[in-house]
């Protein structure tokens, strides 16, 4: 490398640097923000980015991209960390839950009647409750009839017979049994529709506005002041390992649905609709970004890196391997050659003779003085 040119190099090098140390990567940082937002003022959304672009980026990168065992190896790690926390025996739930959003969210429960009304039809009008309803009515029914009812009472010795055993009343009265069964299960299949309703129209009545806040309340004073330890205990680690499991095959399939690509597209193109024509800098305001935000996370989270960086060589060799392809390009080489060569042109014409070979200026001065004169 030409002497010039090493020397513009290592200038340039050194002025690199220099922005990276702490007051002045901090200017940096202040500047080029401030350049960015500037240029924002006349750029809109549209004019940078495109809906498909986006999308192909959350198909890249939430659908297609593999998710790494690592990810939920570190997560299972965490969670388990999270459950054995001291803090979980000093911490309530009222610390990290207060009772103002805990109202709030019971007061909404309690105000979606259509919502809740829904829920209750949907539940007893399901197989599974009506089996239930089923079996719990024909239980009773069946022994209040077999123990309880007038005639159990006046025949001698049937109820203390009955109160032998089960396998004692399906001996001796087994025709019996088989009879009140029958009728009771004709019974109740006759009537299950309307015992349905019934029931229905009873939690409809039970779980009403009021009854709901306060049971809310009750529920509260029950579980605000207990440690988060507490309700750790229901849940070891290896229930949450299976949760995370759960979780992860139900986002690798979600993931790849229909439903998902159309609702993700769908949102993004409703996004464009709203901010799409709109400068870049009202979208930062409309979502709270601001030019002082940036540099502030940027330099309280790039300050430590940088200064590890710039500490240990890192910096320096990556400036130098971007800063070598220009300062070593031949035409840099020309551009160095051109502008020397015009200074020296008046001392060459002063002194015609061409050096032979490059020679310390001390040896050349010796030449100089004993140099005889005439034909040399």
């Amino acid at each position: 490398m030409d002497q010039i040119i090493e020397q513009l190099f290592e200038a340039h090098v050194q002025h690199e640097l220099n922005r990276f140390k702490p007051r002045a990567f901090q200017q940096t940082i202040r500047e080029e923000t401030a350049a960015l937002f500037q240029w924002i003022n006349n750029i809109t959304l549209r004019e940078i980015v495109t809906p498909e672009q986006i999308i192909g980026v959350i198909d890249r990168n939430v659908v297609k991209l593999p998710i790494a065992g690592g990810i939920t190896e570190l997560t299972g790690e965490m969670s388990r960390r999270v459950l054995a926390a001291p803090q979980n025996k000093t911490t309530t739930l009222e610390d990290i839950f207060p009772r103002k959003p805990y109202d709030d969210i019971v007061d909404k429960i309690g105000g979606l009647e259509k919502a809740r009304q829904d829920l209750i039809h949907n539940l007893v009008n399901s197989s599974i409750y009506s089996q239930q309803i089923s079996e719990v009515l024909f239980t009773g029914i069946k022994e209040y009839l077999l123990t309880e009812n007038i005639f159990a009472q006046k025949v001698p010795g049937l109820a203390s017979l009955i109160k032998i055993g089960k396998f004692a009343v399906n001996k001796t009265l087994h025709p019996l049994e088989v009879a009140v069964e029958k009728t009771v299960k004709s019974y109740i299949e006759k009537n299950l529709g309307n015992t349905i309703r019934r029931s229905e129209k009873s939690l409809n009545a039970y779980f009403d506005e009021a009854h709901i806040i306060e049971m809310g309340d009750e529920i509260w004073t029950s579980v605000s002041e207990k440690k988060l330890s507490e309700y750790f205990t229901m849940v070891d680690a290896g229930d949450m390992e299976d949760f995370i499991i759960i979780g992860y095959d139900f986002w690798l399939h979600f993931r790849k649905t229909p439903y998902f690509k159309a609702i993700y597209t769908d949102l993004v193109y409703f996004f464009f609709e709203k901010y799409g024509d709109r400068e870049l800098d009202l979208i930062a305001e409309d979502v709270g970004v601001t030019e002082e935000m940036v540099v502030d996370e940027l330099v309280q989270t790039l300050s430590h890196g940088v200064k590890k960086a710039l500490a240990g060589g890192f910096l320096e060799a990556r400036i130098r391997a971007r800063l070598e392809n220009f300062y070593l390009s031949p035409e840099t080489a020309i551009l160095a050659s051109s502008m020397t060569g015009a200074e020296k042109t008046p001392v060459k014409a002063k002194t015609p003779r061409p050096p032979a070979t490059k020679e310390k200026p001390a040896k050349k001065s010796a030449i100089k003085k004993n140099q005889p004169k005439g034909k040399p």
